[in-house]
Formats: C-alpha cells, structure tokens, sequence
C-alpha cells in the first residue's frame, strides 16, 4: 500500500509497505478520506512531542472495513464504512474506568504514537472496536463528511462541558473549521444566546454569519481586541462575555481572552497553542493568567480535549439528520501524493477543510 510518513519537520515521504494482517490484536481497515488537522499542519512544520518519526499523520479518518468483523461488543459487515475514534486507551486506568477515554493515563494516539490515516489502509486496534470507537457511517453522510465526525465529536465534547453552567453571552476566538462548528453546536444547543465569532479571515467570517453568528469581528492585526467590548455592548447590553471558546492555537488570543472575560466568566481552552508567547508585541500580558485575575474576578478556567465514543455517535447522528451541516466546510480535496500541498492550502487559511480522498 501507499503511505504518506513524516519524517520530521517539512519532510514528508511517500512509500510503498506492505500491510500487516499478521496481528490478532488489530483489524485492517481501507482508508476512504482523511481530513487534515491544524495539528497536522503544526506538527509537519514543527514536529510535536507525541510523534517519533517516520510515522503516518492523519487522525480524522473515514474508512471501510475489509471483511467481516465480530468480537467483544461489535458485528461489523465486509466493505461498510466507519468513523474512527483516534484515542487508543489502556483500560486499566481510572479515567478509562470511568469511560473517559480522551483522558486515559497512558493513552496513544492514531496520527501521533501509532500510524494514521494518510495512507491507502490503516490498523485499528481491536479495542477500538470493543469500546465503541468505531462508527458506522450513516446513510446521508458522505465520506468526506464522515472525516469530519472526529472534530465535531470533539466540539460536542467542550459543549457538553458548559451546559450545565450560567452563560447569557459567548464569544468564540477562532474562524476556523473548529471555531464555526462550534457556532452551529452552540446555536443548536443554545438559540437564545448571542455569539460573537472573532477571527481573521474574511472568507471564514462571512461563512460565520451564514452559520448564525450574531457578531463577527475582523482581527486582521493579531493584537487589537479592544472593540469587541464594545461590539458586545451593543448586542447584549454588556461590555463584556461570560463565556469565552479560544479555538486557535494563537497564544494572543489567550491573552485577550483574559482581558475580555467579565466578572464570573469562564474561559474554555480548546486548542493547544503552537508557542509560548504570543506572536504580537502589542499584546502585553503573555498567556500564563493571573492569579489575582482568577481570584478577584471569579474566573473558571476550563480545557477540552478530544472526545469520547459517544461524542462520535452523537455527532454522526447530528450530520446525517441534517442538523449540523459540515459539508459547507469542506472546500478542497486532494490525492494522497499531493498532501504537502493539502498541508500547506490549510496553513495558508485559502479555504476551510482539506481532504484526502484519493489513495
């Protein structure tokens, strides 16, 4: 088979391996489309402390099982398509105890400590499988789109996070494919609500206000924040969001998340962020928050990260009933030879979700 291996920061080496069906312990699935992820990207100009090279990215991942499948919990048929949940837990430890997967102690990661999805055939741990891991893909989603149920499945696992918290005004920091589906998640769950989309890019903000947003601000700068206080003034009669989605991997954005949130608000941390610092000088504080900040003003702080197996089901279920639409995210396709250029059209910002969907 063909597989794309990253051998560190901007090289990427496609290779013909064989594929190993000698395990009893993984299923070998062919790979139908593969989505690329800012960490993708971020990992093939930096490299990432999760990956040892050479190593096969891609994590979002719409596949076919090769024959029939049986075992523990699951009775899966020849040639039907899946989503895949790219946590590979230990289930010995006490998170996975508590089917909190995404916070397994010794957890690995498909397209990060074991081969994923940017090659003609991928092996799924048996586990997988056994835990829910592996979603059918339902009959209105197509392929493109069901490599897209793992980062939805992530937003609907931050979302899941504030439900049950006091909110009456939102801002997401972020224009991105992440950033808008958790508009349309927000929107759903919460229509009542007004949300601000901050961003950069005009493209991404005009499909923000198609998506429902309330407000959209241009930070074209990377550094002026300050009148988005007054935005939210004048669309909810107070300076200030309660609530406050950093769904960038840009530290400024950490920062002013700090200067915006008002009194007893709360902070989600969705993205790791790609430097310590943040990149403008005009930006004063860096993202370590403050204390006093936290203590006086009754500050939450909260992190997300990844999803659970149910957050995937959720969310095939979300797309194939229309309810979420996340093909008006896809903008481009390319063949697997072609992934640099996949990986550089999605850093360049020149659309919103590139795709591999040909092997």
């Amino acid at each position: 088979m063909k597989a794309a291996f990253f051998y560190g920061p901007n090289k990427i080496k496609i290779k013909n391996i064989n594929i190993d069906n000698t395990s009893n312990d993984s299923l070998t699935l062919k790979v139908l489309s593969c989505s690329v992820c800012s960490y993708d990207v971020r990992t093939y100009r930096n490299g990432s402390f999760k990956v040892k090279p050479p190593i096969v990215l891609g994590h979002e991942i719409c596949a076919e099982t090769t024959k029939e499948f049986k075992g523990k919990n699951f009775n899966m048929k020849s040639h039907e398509r899946v989503s895949i949940y790219p946590v590979i837990p230990c289930l010995h430890c006490w998170h996975c105890n508590q089917k909190k997967y995404n916070l397994c102690s010794n957890l690995k990661e498909i397209g990060s400590t074991v081969n994923g999805g940017f090659a003609e055939y991928i092996s799924i741990p048996r586990t997988l499988f056994e835990i829910g891991g592996v979603v059918p893909v339902l009959d209105n989603v197509t392929n493109e789109e069901a490599s897209l149920i793992e980062p939805l499945a992530c937003c609907i696992n931050g979302i899941n996070q504030i439900k049950s918290i006091d909110f009456d005004s939102i801002v997401i920091m972020g224009d991105g494919p992440i950033g808008l589906m958790q508009l349309m998640l927000l929107k759903r769950n919460f229509p009542s609500i007004q949300v601000m989309v901050v961003g950069k890019i005009n493209h991404r903000l005009e499909m923000a206000r198609k998506l429902g947003a309330d407000k959209v601000y241009d930070v074209n700068d990377n550094s002026n924040f300050e009148p988005v206080s007054n935005l939210f003034m004048e669309l909810n009669g107070r300076q200030s969001p309660n609530l406050i989605f950093v769904s960038n991997n840009n530290a400024s954005s950490l920062a002013a998340a700090c200067k915006l949130a008002n009194k007893n608000g709360k902070i989600i941390i969705f993205s790791g962020l790609k430097n310590p610092k943040p990149e403008s000088h005009n930006i004063d504080e860096s993202p370590t928050i403050d204390a006093n900040f936290i203590h006086y003003n009754q500050i939450s702080v909260m992190g997300s990260f990844s999803s659970t197996p149910m957050d995937l089901k959720m969310a095939m279920e979300l797309v194939n009933s229309g309810e979420i639409r996340i093909k008006d995210l896809i903008t481009d396709t390319f063949e697997l030879f072609k992934l640099e250029a996949a990986l550089m059209n999605s850093e360049s910002f020149l659309g919103l979700k590139s795709i591999i969907n040909k092997f």
